[in-house]
């Protein structure tokens, strides 16, 4: 049996990443896994050095019983090299902070000065030479880390996260006005302000929108507002099956879990291109993409569904049969525990301390 510390960043889809991998821990076989989630901070210190001060405590406290280090997200493996030397590690990615780059203003961070860049990306780089593999969550983030840190391409493995299928699933949908279902935390970065520009505009009083997010945005004529809803929770289960479309228009993104979630739920997708997402939507067979702050192309593609419920079905059902067979969060644990045990043999014997 294999001792391997999972070290789990704790923000944004990241944390229902955690939950849904941590539930499938039978899973992982003759891997025992010691949970070491890393709670986000918001203080003025940076995340990427706050998180990797605290990745690396975590680390070194737990450094002679393990075997192994498994890091998600790459974000807080800033500052742990050196264990890397000591223990093989395997990082894991949404995306890269060179895939993050342009995105860093939408997230409420401040432009990096070229030298600072420079020295970040040098830190990084000898961080993940020290790392025995890499988990991407999508193309976009492995090409990345293919490309821009010089990662060999076979020690990197394409697995996304899953979702409980059986959580996560059709149900009978017998709305009189089809509901557009939006979620996300952060409003403005998701696009949601867009995608209730275009509501207003185009679809009030043909369709109903439903916005599950922490901005400050109130009800209005055929808008309902949910705050407070917990990932993977009842009510936010029962707000898929009881919606028709799933819109997010989003502005930055690496990964989003509420787009697999949608799919499972059988609910076809509108989305922006961003980041990684045009791994998740077929586009004009499971929803359709759309540029970023296109407002135009995102009505016309929300608009083609609202008034044709068979293409949003037909769409909805090839969205449900690709969840099942590339988002099963069982199957993909499964495939993630099955990597990192594929590279714990780089363990040198008689290593452990």
């Amino acid at each position: 049996m294999r001792r391997v510390a999972f070290v789990m960043e704790q923000t944004l889809g990241s944390v229902t990443h955690y939950l849904n991998l941590r539930r499938e821990s039978d899973a992982a076989g003759n891997l025992e896994p010691l949970w070491l989630p890393v709670e986000f901070n918001s203080s003025r210190v940076p995340w990427a050095l706050s998180g990797s001060f605290a990745a690396r405590r975590a680390i070194e406290n737990h450094l002679p019983e393990i075997d192994g280090v498994f890091i998600h997200s790459i974000t807080i493996a800033l500052l742990s090299g050196g264990q890397f030397r000591r223990r093989p590690a395997i990082l894991s990615t949404d995306g890269t902070p060179a895939n993050k780059r342009e995105m860093r203003g939408l997230y409420g961070l401040g432009r990096q000065g070229r030298l600072s860049e420079r020295l970040k990306r040098a830190v990084y780089r000898s961080a993940m030479r020290a790392a025995v593999g890499f988990v991407a969550w999508s193309s976009w983030a492995r090409d990345s880390l293919v490309g821009d840190y010089g990662c060999a391409a076979g020690d990197v493995a394409l697995i996304p996260p899953g979702v409980d299928l059986q959580q996560f699933a059709p149900g009978p949908r017998r709305n009189s006005l089809p509901r557009i279902l939006f979620v996300g935390g952060d409003f403005a970065r998701k696009g949601g302000d867009l995608l209730l520009e275009v509501f207003r505009r185009r679809l009030r009083g043909r369709a109903e929108l439903v916005l599950v997010t922490g901005g400050q945005v109130a009800e209005e004529g055929g808008v309902q507002v949910h705050r407070g809803v917990s990932p993977n929770s009842d009510k936010l289960r029962n707000l898929y099956v009881s919606c028709d479309i799933f819109a997010l228009p989003t502005r930055a993104d690496c990964y989003p879990v509420a787009c697999m979630e949608a799919l499972a739920a059988g609910l076809p997708v509108v989305a922006a291109r961003v980041g990684g997402i045009a791994d998740l939507v077929r586009d004009g067979q499971t929803g359709h993409l759309v540029a970023t702050g296109d407002a135009e192309g995102l009505g016309d593609a929300l608009e083609s569904l609202v008034v044709d419920v068979g293409r949003r079905e037909a769409m909805g059902r090839l969205g449900r049969e690709d969840a099942v067979q590339r988002f099963d969060a069982r199957r993909n644990a499964r495939r993630l525990f099955e990597f990192v045990r594929s590279r714990l043999p780089y363990l040198q014997e008689g290593s452990a301390e």
